[in-house]
């Protein structure tokens, strides 16, 4: 991910080891977007995101789940819980950087 973001030199990208360092950089650094491995070592991708939703300063913040589950219910499941999209891994490193430059076109 890390290597991919670096392709798009208009994004800046602040990575977190778990799901409560990860809830304090949201707080903090207040980002347009969170990608949100869904099996952190402390906590899974829906508990961050109920905790990111029950938090005034985070509850706008768009979060989109990476994992390695890829079945359709899997997907459905993040979605019906309020993820704004679903990018499985491995990642398809074209579907990924189209997803970042939808969301964040050159210059914007």
């Amino acid at each position: 991910v890390e290597e991919l973001v670096a392709q798009r030199p208009h994004l800046r990208l602040s990575c977190a080891a778990d799901g409560a360092s990860g809830l304090s950089a949201a707080r903090s650094l207040q980002p347009q977007l969170i990608l949100l491995d869904m099996q952190l070592p402390d906590m899974d991708g829906y508990e961050v995101l109920r905790l990111l939703r029950a938090d005034a300063s985070t509850t706008a913040l768009p979060c989109i789940a990476l994992s390695a589950n890829a079945m359709p219910e899997d997907i459905r499941r993040a979605l019906a819980a309020g993820f704004a999209a679903y990018w499985t891994k491995l990642i398809d490193f074209k579907a990924f950087l189209a997803g970042l430059d939808a969301r964040f076109p050159t210059g914007a």
